[in-house]
């Protein structure tokens, strides 16, 4: 089903006591077709109110209150199941927190609307079928051939460095909207690198990792079958059909696609 046959708005709630900020936002959404803004608080008491009245599908959600932290209250609060939460806020040293709590992401303020427009497509295509969305499953994370990799340190958006295992890591995506490479987790999560990651840093994590596209760096243990100019991977990420194959890269893939 393609966007525009989509019916269904997503629900949006902002809760924000910087109220110029919330309202630049509020504008922002109003002005859009597929948005239904269920409405604003200034405080997290009317925030919880409104978010059970309407279970929203995006809660813009501040950091800073005056009683509390928005932090404080997402950790205790148990929010509607089809709820995502993103952090509005100025302050960066906060977003490393939020990262931690697997929320859905952030918007940090005074916000760029093109990162509001990545943030709302990102929803739309991880969003379930029944709201029209394309949706990928979220497995629970598990390699599908084990090794002894060495671990490896990744540096996000936020400067913080994060040591994985390299079989956590399904690939690598570049996003062009944000002009940023991403990193794609076996659970399905994404994390933004720093802005000064690279392709060939990238590929200096390990000789599994192999660049399909100048937009994709997968990790080999994951990859099923090449069709094409479609990098197929392994269940049960073999829905996921982002990954393309140019040719700049297909010789060097299909020969370490056949050492395997």
């Amino acid at each position: 089903m393609t966007e525009s046959e989509v019916t269904e708005k997503i629900k949006v709630v902002i809760v924000d006591d910087d109220l110029p900020s919330a309202q630049l936002l509020m504008r922002a959404l109003e002005d859009r077709e597929d948005i239904e803004l269920c409405g604003i608080a200034e405080n997290l008491a009317d925030g919880e109110r409104l978010v059970y009245e309407f279970a929203p599908d995006i809660l813009f959600l501040d950091m800073a209150f005056p009683d509390s932290s928005g932090l404080e209250w997402y950790e205790r609060t148990e929010l509607p199941f089809n709820t995502k939460v993103v952090f509005h806020t100025c302050y960066q040293r906060y977003i490393h927190d939020a990262l931690s709590l697997h929320v859905f992401d952030f918007l940090l303020k005074p916000f760029d609307p093109t990162e509001l427009e990545v943030i709302l497509q990102r929803f739309k295509r991880e969003a379930s079928p029944e709201r029209g969305y394309a949706r990928q499953p979220l497995p629970q994370a598990h390699p599908n051939r084990s090794h002894g990799s060495r671990m490896l340190a990744i540096t996000t958006i936020i400067n913080t460095r994060v040591i994985v295992n390299p079989d956590e890591i399904v690939y690598f995506r570049y996003s062009t909207e944000r002009k940023l490479w991403e990193c794609v987790f076996t659970n399905l999560k994404r994390t933004i690198l720093k802005r000064q990651t690279n392709a060939d840093l990238i590929l200096g994590y390990g000789t599994d990792f192999v660049r399909t596209h100048k937009h994709f760096i997968v990790n080999m243990r994951y990859v099923g079958i090449i069709s094409g100019n479609d990098c197929i991977l392994l269940p049960p990420y073999d829905n996921i059909n982002e990954i393309k194959i140019s040719k700049s890269y297909r010789r060097e893939l299909m020969d370490r696609f056949y050492d395997i």
